[in-house]
């Protein structure tokens, strides 16, 4: 049998934080609940970061839940403390938010 997707329940304090985030976007309609997902070929601890997946699905049935791509801290303190000192988080949020649209939108304007 193939592996599973590890699914949590996020806190109520991290489901405010995904609310928030929502917010900040321009959404506010009311959330239901937040999953959290780990999926089985990225279980485990990971050298500075994990990923997850976080579906947000809303109160309203009708509206489609949303889907992010999430990376966070790694358990293990050590490697969050190092992590925290080189910026990691940073450089990697820079890459998905400026390098990879920037990226795509050059692509996309090329001919062939």
């Amino acid at each position: 049998m193939p592996p599973q997707n590890h699914t949590t329940t996020a806190s109520e304090e991290l489901k405010d934080k995904f609310v928030q985030i929502l917010q900040k976007s321009g959404i506010t309609d009311e959330v239901q609940e937040v999953l959290i997902k780990e999926p089985p070929e990225l279980q485990g601890e990971h050298m500075a970061t994990a990923t997850v997946y976080v579906q947000i699905n809303f109160k309203d049935a009708t509206l489609k839940p949303k889907n992010l791509f999430v990376k966070k801290f790694a358990s293990n303190e050590l490697h969050t403390q190092m992590v925290k000192a080189m910026r990691i988080m940073e450089k990697e949020s820079s890459f998905f938010n400026e390098f990879l649209p920037t990226a795509n939108k050059f692509c996309k304007e090329q001919i062939g």
